[in-house]
């Protein structure tokens, strides 16, 4: 293993994602549909969802996670949000959480300074240079400063390498999937297919829990 940032293929996810011919009518795009679980036990869902207008792309995040002890529900988790892209550039984020009862909010919008943040914890700020949503579906989000979709605050992160290897669905289908060691702010393994697609993720929640997903549909071709 080594740690390092990473120079992404060309062909990354999102280039892919808008390489369409001119003039090509609003469509949807293949989803990312994944299974969340804590400690082995069923977590909720996560998905991402795309549409494109020509070299526009909106890329539109659901998050719901569910604890519970019998008909008792401890914990409620859900997040909303979208991205707009043009061409390879972020021109609009905005997300809002509810943790359970407490609101959360992160919005970015391009200007003439660049892209311009503001998050229920992070206040306003101009983001460095090629930040991004940490929204994980967009594998250039390894080599950028990432900005918390649920607060706004800025992360940066260690990445080490792991190297490829072989991931399964849910279904428990496998296939082949390189793995990034992110370290930092929190403790987060992010998986990416040979085409770049996001295909899973663990990560330490606060509690020491282990959360882990796995995609539902396995990868095209």
């Amino acid at each position: 293993m080594r740690i390092r940032r990473m120079m992404l293929p060309r062909r990354h996810f999102l280039a892919a994602a808008l390489a369409l011919a001119p003039g090509a009518a609003r469509a949807a795009l293949p989803r990312l549909d994944f299974e969340a679980r804590r400690n082995g036990s069923l977590l909720g869902s996560h998905s991402v969802a795309f549409a494109r207008t020509g070299q526009d792309l909106t890329v539109t995040v659901a998050v719901d996670y569910k604890v519970t002890l019998g008909p008792i529900t401890l914990y409620r988790y859900a997040l909303r949000g979208s991205e707009a892209w043009r061409g390879e550039t972020l021109m609009e984020a905005r997300f809002e959480t509810d943790d359970d009862g407490r609101r959360e909010f992160m919005r970015a919008q391009r200007d003439a300074r660049g892209l311009a943040v503001e998050g229920s914890a992070s206040g306003a700020y101009v983001a460095p240079e090629g930040s991004l949503p940490a929204s994980h579906w967009n594998r250039r989000e390894i080599d950028a400063p990432m900005i918390n979709p649920q607060n706004g605050e800025l992360l940066r992160f260690a990445v080490t390498d792991a190297g490829s290897g072989e991931i399964r669905t849910r279904g428990g289908i496998p296939f082949a999937a390189r793995r990034f060691v992110l370290t930092g702010p929190s403790s987060l393994d992010l998986w990416y297919d040979t085409s770049g697609a996001w295909a899973g993720l663990q990560a330490v929640a606060k509690d020491g829990s282990l959360i882990a997903y796995a995609r539902i549909q396995p990868p095209e071709g």
